[in-house]
């Protein structure tokens, strides 16, 4: 988890998401834009809200269900979304996010996605600079707009239950742009719970 791997060789589109930490949002990319994207958010100072790993297993605080509730009622508020694998952490939660704008396919066609998602990314520029017509906060039921929901409804819960709950101001994501790659982080979202006694310390990053 603390180490950045790159993509094997094959005969997929190469995987050139890059994991960000300075800014989560990739120039000219429109993250209303039908597709896959993995998620992780975490908690403000990374303290473990959550509850606690044990043997491998997660163990959800009063907390965590709500925080896991809510990441469950996030198809619910958004028509557009579909969720895929996730985990919730000590401090932090993995979650894989689907979006279909048009309907005109099924969520969980992982292929159709991918697909729709490949062809947007030939056509939109990748150089640098302001976001424009892509600003995400301008488009309905983007990324970012499902998350701010879900951080203010966990927060809102949570602090009635639990006063001081917060969550880090950014998050981090990653476009999928194929099946090689939504194989590989359904694996390490799986696998974050046996893992938590040896990368706890580090970044909750996967080894893209």
């Amino acid at each position: 988890m603390n180490n950045s791997h790159p993509q094997p060789n094959n005969n997929q589109p190469k995987y050139n998401g890059k994991y960000r930490v300075d800014s989560t949002r990739l120039p000219a990319w429109n993250y209303a834009t039908n597709g896959a994207y993995f998620l992780t958010i975490c908690t403000k100072g990374k303290q473990c809200f959550f509850g606690e790993v044990v043997q491998g297993e997660m163990q959800l605080s009063q907390v965590g269900e709500v925080a896991r509730r809510l990441w469950g009622e996030i198809p619910n508020q958004f028509s557009n979304c579909d969720i895929d694998v996730f985990c919730v952490m000590p401090n932090h939660i993995h979650g894989i996010l689907i979006l279909n704008q048009t309907q005109m396919e099924s969520v969980n066609s992982e292929e159709g996605a991918m697909n729709a998602q490949e062809d947007a990314m030939n056509r939109v520029s990748t150089r640098g600079g302001v976001t424009g017509l892509f600003n995400p906060m301008l488009s309905k039921n983007s990324v970012s707009k499902i998350v701010r929901w879900y951080k203010g409804r966990c927060t809102f819960e949570i602090n009635r239950i639990y006063q001081g709950f917060g969550w880090q101001e950014r998050f981090y994501d990653e476009i999928i742009r194929n099946q090689f790659a939504l194989d590989k982080i359904r694996q390490y979202i799986i696998d974050n719970p046996i893992n938590w006694e040896r990368d706890r310390e580090q970044q909750p990053h996967p080894p893209l």
